[in-house]
């Protein structure tokens, strides 16, 4: 019970438009915004404007961003029975369905013990041959000298990694079709997220991104029935997701429904390859642009693996990369805003803010990333700012690439294991030189993707043999 007696300190914010709230700034510069929002204190009322009062019928109906940690910690951990995930826009809900990513309650707590120990301990450990086998492969295809697509790449690399631990096979034509339906979808939730309209708009409406998301999205639902019926028929056992989720049961013991499952595999098919796959991106990305912290990380390559491929038992000795991984996580975390959390009850925050019953509550790690009272000159690549040293003196929840609490990503380690072996493997064979005249910017649709394709030049690198590491 919140004693009425004790203030709350006043909220404010950027001045937004009385009728549109602060949507239209979100539409203009989602990014800049957020980072806006840091000037205004631990934590920054967003009013949604009266046009969205009238369409929900609720008086002065705000989102509330969190600035601080300690607060973050609360919403996520410390109370978060109080928060609940907000309604997703239409198109989202139509791809992920019940899946792990959108359940509430008992049923979500059931699916991750279901789930968990596929992606944890020596399930993870035993992927990795596979991981850096593709790796291998796939980098075998550059040509020295040529010029290469790097999102496309790592989004091809990593989508044939998920797609052989759903289904225990190759993946074959379906590659490009996927990745062009995500990439529809993708700016389609977006806009349903920043457009009241968009997202008032049934899917059934025959406009143009309607149709080109249905028929992307078709296809891979397809492909999935197709697989769940094909595995339900079949006689031989087999060690992946699909034969995982077909002898799983729900929380009465009932076994699952092909929709069911249908649901979990689009989500770990598009949330298990994306993510990881735009990390690797910005990695390459700002490795390009900072020489001596590719040296050195070459160097570390040389003296851990010399002219071997890596597996899981070298990634304690490779910290120098893993520093790396997690500066890149920093600076541009693939899941760049998490759900909105809506308040059940009025809650009081540790900063002192009292949140009313119903408030939207934003936590983006986008956001605590880039600010400058945990991460000095925050815009700058610093793999140090992850020395065991530095990691002690910052706050907890300052950084939360994977999100925290119960929500917590459930493929984490997998997803950080697959992105340093996947590091490791290729940064030990060639060398990744942005192509001139290129501006590159984030661009914030469902994960923190480029806005363009970063084109590289691929150059070959001679290896080392293995020798001890320098004391």
């Amino acid at each position: 019970m919140i004693d009425q007696t004790i203030q709350s300190p006043t909220l404010s914010g950027p001045p937004v438009s009385r009728w549109w709230g602060c949507f239209p700034d979100l539409r203009r510069d989602t990014l800049g915004f957020l980072i806006q929002c840091q000037a205004y204190g631990d934590v920054v009322k967003l009013p949604m404007g009266l046009v969205v009062e009238l369409f929900l019928r609720q008086r002065d109906a705000a989102m509330y961003v969190l600035n601080h940690p300690t607060d973050v910690k609360h919403v996520l951990v410390t109370n978060q029975d109080n928060y609940r995930k907000a309604p997703v826009p239409p198109v989202e809900s139509r791809i992920f369905g019940q899946g792990v990513l959108h359940t509430e309650g008992q049923i979500h707590h059931h699916q991750r013990r279901v789930l968990l120990p596929f992606f944890h301990g020596n399930h993870v450990t035993a992927y990795s041959n596979l991981i850096t086998s593709q790796a291998r492969d796939r980098v075998a295809l550059w040509q020295d000298e040529t010029t290469i697509d790097i999102g496309q790449e790592m989004a091809h690399l990593t989508l044939s990694v998920i797609w052989r631990l759903l289904f225990g096979q190759d993946l074959r034509s379906e590659g490009e079709t996927i990745r062009e339906a995500i990439a529809v979808g993708q700016r389609l939730i977006k806009l349903q997220y920043d457009s009241l309209l968009a997202s008032v708009t049934p899917l059934w409406v025959p406009i143009p991104r309607h149709r080109r998301f249905t028929r992307g999205f078709r296809m891979i639902e397809e492909r999935l029935f197709q697989f769940i019926h094909e595995r339900r028929m079949a006689a031989e056992p087999h060690d992946d997701v699909l034969s995982l989720l077909l002898s799983a049961t729900d929380t009465e013991g009932r076994p699952l429904s092909d929709e069911e499952i249908r649901d979990e595999l689009m989500t770990f098919l598009l949330a298990g390859h994306e993510t990881t796959a735009n990390a690797l991106t910005w990695t390459w990305f700002l490795l390009s642009q900072y020489g001596s912290v590719r040296e050195r990380l070459t160097q570390e390559l040389n003296e851990v693996l010399g002219d071997r491929l890596p597996n899981a038992a070298d990634l304690s000795r490779l910290r120098y990369m893993k520093m790396i991984w997690d500066e890149s996580l920093r600076l541009y975390p693939p899941a760049w805003t998490l759900h909105t959390r809506l308040a059940h009850a009025q809650d009081r925050l540790p900063t002192g803010a009292v949140l009313p019953p119903g408030a939207g509550v934003v936590i983006s790690p986008w956001n605590l990333h880039r600010n400058a009272r945990w991460f000095a000159d925050p815009n700058r690549f610093d793999p140090e700012r992850f020395s065991d040293e530095a990691q002690r003196t910052r706050p907890a929840f300052t950084y939360i690439p994977f999100g925290a609490g119960g929500r917590r990503c459930l493929g984490e380690s997998f997803a950080e294991m697959e992105g340093l072996l996947i590091l490791a493997t290729i940064a030990s064979t060639v060398r990744l030189h942005l192509v001139n005249g290129q501006t590159i910017r984030p661009e914030p649709v469902m994960t923190l993707r480029p806005h363009v394709p970063v084109q590289m030049l691929v150059q070959r690198v001679e290896i080392s043999a293995a020798h001890p590491p320098v004391a």
